[in-house]
């Protein structure tokens, strides 16, 4: 295997696994600077489809995408299919993938912690009596990982730069809210390390899969494309309109405008689209 895509995977989980020096101290990002990382993020992400994923899903080195009858449609039908995906996932991750934790009692815990209230603590337990959907919590961020990861190695061996960027700056928020909620649980180093390098491996194992398990189809591959499209497109926006419409942040759109830069500059399909 070509070392560049080894590398990709290794940037991949130790972007994820870093975090896991939090966890003894159970210490956290700032509210801020999480917020900031998530913007550029989504911003880069919602960029890079454009600017790299979707041009590469109809135009290619082979023939084979211009003479398929409908493909046009096919492809728009695949993005849809993957809006709908991450939708349905979400009710598992509870928008983790934003960014954010929408446990109502894990953000109570949270916040009470950060306003130096009495400290708050529910074994894993919401207000409700039940038990904090963690199972379903990693299952769907590991599906979410593992799909996106589908797409981000050519069928030429070549990697998607700007969705491996996109990746590693997406799943930085995401790890941070597992390793919150791991704290919050007082999951101990080891389940926590674990259960983080689950979620770690989920993208390279997608990858290893499409390249060794998927037909060398390349409308096939661009019907994947599609899938990882619209998941990205779904959790993009979410990311960039989940904050207060009100106040207007010209931080915020610094940040949204740098991220699409260095998306427009990051190398995807220099066949395609020349710098100059």
């Amino acid at each position: 295997m070509d070392s560049i895509i080894i590398l990709s995977y290794c940037l991949i989980i130790i972007g994820v696994m870093v975090w896991v020096a939090f966890l003894p101290s159970g210490k956290r990002l700032s509210p801020k600077a999480t917020n900031y990382i998530n913007i550029f993020g989504g911003a880069f992400l919602f960029a890079s489809c454009f600017i790299n994923l979707v041009p590469h899903m109809f135009l290619g080195e082979g023939d084979a995408r211009f003479v398929t009858p409908n493909l046009h449609f096919k492809v728009a039908a695949a993005v849809m299919v993957g809006f709908l995906i991450q939708l349905l996932l979400e009710q598992l991750t509870r928008g983790a993938e934003h960014g954010h934790n929408h446990c109502p009692c894990c953000e109570e815990a949270i916040e009470a912690e950060e306003h130096h209230h009495a400290h708050h603590h529910h074994e894993g337990h919401c207000h409700n009596n039940r038990i904090h959907p963690m199972t379903g919590l990693i299952l769907g961020l590991s599906i979410h990982a593992f799909l996106e990861g589908m797409p981000l190695v050519d069928l030429d061996g070549d990697v998607h730069q700007g969705l491996l960027y996109g990746i590693v700056l997406h799943n930085i928020p995401i790890a941070l809210v597992l390793v919150s909620l791991f704290i919050n649980n007082r999951y101990g180093f080891w389940k926590s390390f674990l259960l983080l390098a689950i979620f770690a491996i989920m993208t390279p194992l997608g990858s290893l899969c499409n390249l060794y398990l998927i037909p060398d189809n390349e409308v096939l591959q661009s019907l994947i494309m599609g899938v990882v499209v619209g998941i990205l497109l779904h959790v993009s926006v979410s990311i960039l309109f989940d904050h207060d419409h009100n106040t207007f942040s010209f931080t915020k759109l610094m940040l949204i405008i740098i991220a699409f830069v260095a998306a427009y500059f990051t190398p995807g399909c220099p066949e395609i689209y020349p710098i100059f």
